[in-house]
């Protein structure tokens, strides 16, 4: 078996194009990019590079936006409806094809020939408090993720410009305020608000300037930008659930969901090195953001990553600071969780802050499957304690993938958080005995084909309101690629 990895921006997109007879475990949904070892097998030689690496931040497992990479002629497609836009593939087998409608019908792969890429994504959930938290009860709710990709190349026009808008429509319940505030169990169900709608909660454009340069603006889904860095935090619908294990919560007060800003991107070897971006303090992932652009000061973020190996095997240390020039309280309300006591006026303080170091390192891999693997990825961070709901926050989790035998497709995890909740919220609110929040995750994601993925999920949290009682929250998670 022959294959060629198409890597985009190593941010976890792979398009995976086989010769031969296909086999399921090359048929799965993508490992992480710091799972993968070796060098890109694709060469770089001009700003057009940015066509065919730069990615659309889509979920694990979808394809490339190039309609070349497709339609192959080693695939030997008898017409461009069998071509399989997810993985070049000619099956029509529902239980190796990369999407259930097998790129709806061949519609996705005419339109990516002329510059438009759709992808989509439906996740259901059904969570419950077995025990502890505020109520014990159990809700079901999902999320349908839309993706619309435009080429400036196909369509026509200059080379190395991308558009991406991310589409979410949000339905059902949730038990996010059931088990702990501060810590949301569901970090998906926070997008776009904790009602049910549809928004467009991103809309961002990006034109590569060189091989290592890019400048990006327009409206960004913070969680997209994470996943752009770190792949396997799963935006939630692969992986791990808790928004604590997924975004370090220090950033709570300074990265709104969704914010209109701007800023400049180097890479190294084709993935996200170090950038900096200005951008607006109010969350606009329900609304365009223009009524309030930079009414309550700017925000400046900077982050930078060095690339190292261990005994052969990959990982990343990143350095990331921001800072708000608003006037905020650690009471103000916050995408990221439910903050207790609103209602209750605390004094504005001038300008917050936030400081963050991320660790990722491949701690092991099967040196005859590379698919094989275990990694690890770890956040700590401190913020200002008088205008944000958390002094300081730290994870570790650690993920495998493809160690049961026979289950080369599922995928695995295991994490612990723990939250320091700000000083200053803890005084605004002594009748409630705020404390600080901790917790484990543990999940399992069984890859039942490669569009279908079934998740069990069990939470265990030590809730910030001295009133309740350690959460335990189980869960299933169906993320189906339509």
């Amino acid at each position: 078996m022959k294959s060629l990895q198409l890597t985009l921006f190593e941010i976890g997109l792979c398009l995976v194009l086989t010769t031969g007879t296909t086999q399921f475990a090359e048929a799965q949904f993508q490992s992480p990019a710091y799972f993968n070892e070796g060098p890109s097998s694709t060469d770089v030689t001009s700003p057009a590079f940015l066509e065919d690496q730069i990615s659309p931040i889509v979920p694990v497992g979808y394809g490339t936006a190039t309609p070349g990479d497709c339609f192959d002629g080693s695939l030997n497609c008898d017409s461009t409806d069998a071509c399989d836009l997810f993985g070049g593939g000619c099956e029509s087998d529902l239980w190796t094809r990369k999407s259930f409608s097998n790129g709806l019908g061949g519609l996705q792969p005419e339109l990516a020939k002329k510059g438009i890429v759709y992808e989509a994504q439906l996740t259901q959930f059904y969570q419950g408090v077995v025990s502890g938290g505020r109520d014990q009860a159990a809700e079901y709710g999902g999320k349908f993720d839309q993706f619309f990709i435009f080429n400036s190349k196909e369509l026509g026009l200059w080379e190395g410009m991308q558009i991406v808008m991310h589409a979410e429509t949000r339905f059902g319940e949730d038990i996010i305020q059931d088990a702990a505030v501060l810590a949301p169990s569901n970090v998906s169900m926070l997008y776009p608000s904790l009602e049910n709608e549809t928004a467009i909660t991103g809309l961002q454009i990006t034109q590569a300037l060189s091989e290592e340069w890019a400048v990006t603006f327009g409206k960004i889904n913070a969680i997209d930008l994470l996943y752009g860095l770190y792949p396997q935090t799963g935006r939630g619908v692969t992986g791990f659930m808790n928004t604590s294990m997924i975004l370090p919560l220090n950033l709570a007060r300074t990265v709104p969901l969704s914010f209109l800003g701007a800023g400049v991107i180097r890479l190294q070897d084709k993935k996200f090195q170090s950038g900096v971006l200005v951008y607006d303090s109010h969350n606009s992932a329900t609304t365009s953001g223009f009524d309030d652009l930079f009414t309550n000061g700017a925000n400046v973020l900077g982050f930078w990553r060095f690339f190292t190996e261990m005994d052969g095997r990959p990982g990343s240390h990143m350095f990331l600071g921001n800072y708000a020039s608003g006037d905020f309280t650690s009471l103000d309300r916050t995408g990221w969780a439910v903050v207790p006591g609103q209602g209750i006026v605390a004094p504005q303080q001038s300008g917050s802050w936030s400081l963050t170091y991320i660790l990722e390192q491949q701690l092991w891999v099967d040196p005859c499957e590379k698919t094989r693997n275990i990694g690890l990825l770890s956040s700590w961070g401190l913020a200002d304690e008088e205008t944000s709901p958390y002094q300081w926050a730290a994870n570790v989790g650690v993920q495998g993938h493809g160690l049961v035998p026979g289950r080369e497709g599922d995928s695995l995890g295991a994490g612990y958080f723990y939250n320091g909740i700000s000083g200053e919220l803890k005084d605004l609110l002594p009748v409630l005995d705020v404390s600080n929040v901790q917790g484990v995750e543990l999940y399992y994601n069984a890859a039942i084909a490669p569009w279908f993925q079934l998740t069990a999920d069990l939470q265990v949290v030590e809730p910030a309101l001295g009133a309740r009682d350690t959460a335990v929250v189980a869960g299933l998670r169906a993320m189906i690629v339509p």
